[in-house]
């Protein structure tokens, strides 16, 4: 396991130190998430991405971010509402980054494509996006 950590940090947490990766957190955090896809329906349809999709590392082009939004727009360090506080996510760093940021992890779950519709938007009350075009 300790000659792996290389690899598992740069695929899970490329942005956190060895201290702050903590594999069982994240392998039940991602259990979890799973669950819910399956049990739920509702949240399922609000997904429709499969995890043998391509990864994205950016939302849908159909979101903007609104005007009134006053933090920096590559970020949701603001935001007390933001999605991945909401879950507690393990990669959210107490200063309110992602340590996953552009990993395999965030890419291929649903962190790389939030938001790319409204009803994900309306599930975690989110007061940075909103549907509209991008210019």
């Amino acid at each position: 396991m300790f000659v792996l950590a290389p690899i598992y940090k740069r695929a899970f947490a490329p942005l956190a130190s060895y201290k702050d990766v903590r594999p069982l957190v994240v392998w039940a955090h991602i259990y979890k998430i799973m669950w819910r896809s399956i049990s739920s329906k509702g949240y399922r349809d609000l997904y429709p991405q499969k995890l043998t999709d391509p990864p994205e590392f950016s939302n849908s082009p159909t979101m903007r971010i609104k005007e009134s939004w006053q933090g920096a727009s590559d970020n949701c360090d603001l935001c007390p509402l933001s999605c991945c506080a909401q879950i507690n996510c393990p990669m959210l760093s107490k200063n309110g980054r992602c340590l996953s940021y552009g990993s395999l992890y965030f890419g291929y779950l649903f962190c790389g494509r939030y938001p790319s519709n409204q009803g994900q938007i309306d599930l975690y009350d989110c007061p940075k996006w909103e549907v509209g075009s991008n210019k």
